[in-house]
């Protein structure tokens, strides 16, 4: 097995939880994960992409497990998240890096290629479709498209509820969402009694053991990661998106320059919230090289599809030439 070590690193001001594999002379390869997860959510890329030749980091990224997690919403806008993954490539003596993320995660590494396109060599995206600067602020659309329907991202918007409600039981919370939006828990038929109220109101409970690619085992690293960190931090993630758009129609770029590719599972819920995005993704992009859908794999695709993640991150990360 593969040795992953763990370190500490100081990135744009803050202290960061670094997992890292594989020769560190070798072209860098950095990691982002998405809600709720941390950077062990990359356990089966890890290995394979350090046995292809890359140093591989997967941190734990601000407000997640034993990283920094300041409790100012402001300091989650996505231009200061940018700066923590270049400070963390900087730590690690990499000028230039292939930048991976999935969920929130893909979303940072849309920004990191964006804002700085001197610094990625190449950007993969998973679950997440590009969808460039939006005319109007997230929440303004999402309540737009929602009204009075409860939507989760609109809930995260309150202070200290959410938190209020997820802390109660992390394990209990981390079962349920990993399970319900995953291939098979989004075919199961689920309703909602009423009108949710809360996030537990719209996640089922699975039946039966875990499934293979989250064992207790890898639960038990996800609870213990969110009874360290608390909640506060990741769903500030989510109250600075409208900093974060903010700052981008300030900033005013808006493509994509480097290398792109995009994969997801065609039962992901952000894909079917998203389309419109995951069609115009070509039209902001100067070399989206592929677009992958996976049969039947929900949102948490780089581990229910481990090994075919694996052979399309490592098919196009190999045929990026560095040229920095």
């Amino acid at each position: 097995m593969l040795d992953i070590k763990e370190q500490r690193v100081q990135a744009n001001g803050l202290d960061f939880l670094v997992r890292s594999a594989g020769d560190r002379s070798a072209p860098p390869v950095i990691l982002l994960h998405g809600f709720p997860e941390c950077g062990y959510s990359w356990r089966y890329q890890m290995p394979y992409l350090a046995d292809q030749g890359f140093h591989v980091l997967a941190p734990d990224l601000r407000g997640y497990g034993r990283s920094a997690a300041p409790k100012e919403v402001d300091a989650y806008r996505q231009d200061v998240l940018v700066s923590d993954v270049l400070g963390i490539l900087d730590a690690f003596g990499a000028p230039r890096a292939r930048v991976v993320g999935h969920d929130w995660g893909c979303a940072l590494a849309w920004q990191v290629a964006r804002q700085a396109p001197d610094r990625v060599v190449a950007v993969a995206g998973l679950s997440v479709p590009y969808p460039g600067i939006g005319p109007k602020a997230p929440t303004e659309q999402m309540r737009a498209a929602f009204g009075d329907r409860f939507f989760y991202q609109l809930y995260f918007q309150q202070p200290e509820v959410p938190e209020r409600e997820l802390e109660a039981d992390p394990r209990d919370f981390l079962r349920r969402i990993y399970h319900a939006l995953s291939g098979p828990g989004m075919k199961e038929k689920h309703r909602t009694h009423g009108n949710a109220t809360g996030m537990l109101d719209i996640l089922q409970r699975p039946q039966g053991a875990q499934p293979s690619w989250m064992t207790e085992a890898d639960l038990d690293v996800y609870v213990d990661s969110f009874e360290r960190s608390g909640m506060t931090g990741p769903i500030n993630w989510y109250r600075a998106m409208d900093l974060s758009w903010e700052q981008q129609r300030a900033d005013g770029r808006e493509r994509i320059h480097p290398p792109a590719f995009f994969l997801a599972g065609k039962e992901d819920p952000v894909i079917q919230f998203a389309g419109r995005a995951l069609k115009r993704m070509p039209e902001l992009m100067d070399d989206l090289t592929d677009v992958v859908m996976l049969d039947d794999i929900g949102h948490w695709v780089q581990m229910e599809a481990a090994d075919t993640v694996n052979e399309h991150l490592g098919r196009f990360l190999r045929q990026v030439d560095d040229a920095g």
